[in-house]
């Protein structure tokens, strides 16, 4: 009898991109790592100091980070991929900042592009209400990235994280902590017993 994938409840995964990994961030002449996207947000300790991390500050609406990412191994690029926003919020206010994210194939030799502009799919996940502890932790509701099918040759991704929309907050209050995606694993290939796991819930 074959395998059969709706059988294998493994066949959801997690990858998560932490700030320090976002590959447009890069060392300027004053030392300071700066991302290449628009607003040139720059990395800050976190507003609790106890904490002793950091995060890359959302200094104005429309501030971008870019990334790039081999296409997982095990990856159904046929089937649509979540993701999320991790990050702090260094204020008292109840701010409700908006957060984008484009996700663009690339192939060898293809010349790489702007992910934001010339991108295969792209999310813009409902206002988050953040917390009024100063320092909180926020994370987004997932968002669904209905991507279009990745081609054979395809073997790289291209992301960009925008903060559309401060939400109310002031400059540098919001700090960006990472990027999650959640993806459906393929293992018996587009067969009649291939799981179709399109709609899944990463949190069920």
């Amino acid at each position: 009898m074959p395998f059969r994938d709706h059988k294998m409840g493994w066949n959801r995964r997690r990858l998560f991109i932490s700030a320090i990994e976002m590959n447009g961030m890069w060392m300027e002449n004053s030392g300071t790592l700066t991302s290449q996207g628009a607003g040139a947000a720059v990395f800050s300790a976190l507003g609790v100091a106890a904490s002793e991390l950091t995060g890359i500050a959302m200094g104005a609406a429309g501030d971008e980070i870019y990334s790039f990412l081999p296409i997982p191994w095990d990856m159904d690029t046929g089937k649509d991929v979540w993701a999320r926003v991790w990050f702090a919020h260094d204020a008292t206010g109840a701010d409700t900042p908006v957060w984008k994210v484009f996700w663009k194939w690339i192939k060898k030799q293809e010349a790489i592009s702007d992910a934001a502009s010339s991108g295969d799919a792209a999310v813009t996940f409902d206002a988050h209400t953040c917390s009024t502890t100063t320092g909180s932790l926020e994370v987004t509701d997932w968002a669904k990235l209905s991507l279009t099918l990745a081609e054979s040759a395809d073997v790289g991704i291209q992301l960009s994280v925008e903060c559309d929309n401060l939400g109310s907050a002031s400059a540098n209050e919001i700090k960006f902590l990472g990027l999650e995606l959640a993806y459906t694993v393929s293992m018996t290939g587009d067969n009649p017993n291939h799981r179709d796991t399109t709609d899944f819930d990463p949190e069920d």
